[in-house]
């Protein structure tokens, strides 16, 4: 069975999904806005069933390696991967805010690294509280850790198939872009849907 045909979403499903991971991400993007002192800018969600390495395959255009990655498990009604990443460029243009960045360096030192480890938190298990929320049941994520290298290396090349959803970030000033992924396990794409089933009902 082709990945993209192992689980199919009804028009309401695939709103809610969008409009779940919307609402999500919308209170630690303001918090992280705040913390930075200007606006942190979100696609609208996107998902698709795909694999690791065809998710590899289709960032790597728009992220030049090294990319910088904070990444960390989640667990509940379903499981999963969450992962904050941004290529070296940006991640120093984002920590910069932050911290301050030796113009000679030629990648992220340990307080760079530390500083988008605490971005990452806030963004990602920030979310998972929000989406916890919203579906009635505890999504539990592990403390995010930092990983640098190639985007396969850090994604993945796997074929197995996840559910894939997408969120763009930059920041206002445009030197800053990096996206938001969350990876579930393709078992537990009946529990998802089971969520978003409850979701839809609270909304």
């Amino acid at each position: 069975m082709a990945a993209d045909d192992s689980f199919h979403l009804t028009g309401d499903e695939a709103d809610a999904i969008a409009e779940l991971f919307n609402i999500g991400m919308g209170e630690p993007a303001a918090a992280l806005s705040s913390m930075l002192g200007e606006e942190v800018r979100l696609s609208v969600p996107s998902f698709a069933v795909s694999t690791r390495a065809r998710i590899t395959h289709d960032l790597a255009p728009g992220i030049k390696p090294p990319v910088c990655a904070v990444r960390g498990e989640f667990a509940g009604p379903f499981t999963g991967e969450a992962m904050l990443i941004f290529p070296e460029e940006g991640t120093l243009a984002l920590v910069g805010r932050l911290v301050p960045i030796d113009p000679a360096a030629n990648g992220p030192g340990e307080m760079e690294q530390d500083a988008l480890t605490e971005i990452g938190n806030i963004i990602l298990n920030g979310c998972l509280a929000s989406l916890s929320n919203l579906i009635g049941g505890e999504i539990a994520g592990t403390v995010p850790g930092y990983g640098s290298g190639k985007a396969e290396e850090v994604i993945g090349s796997a074929d197995d198939p996840v559910l894939f959803v997408r969120i763009d970030m930059a920041l206002a000033a445009g030197d800053a872009h990096g996206h938001a992924l969350f990876l579930l396990d393709i078992a537990s794409l009946d529990a998802f849907r089971t969520a978003i089933r409850q979701a839809i009902a609270n909304l």
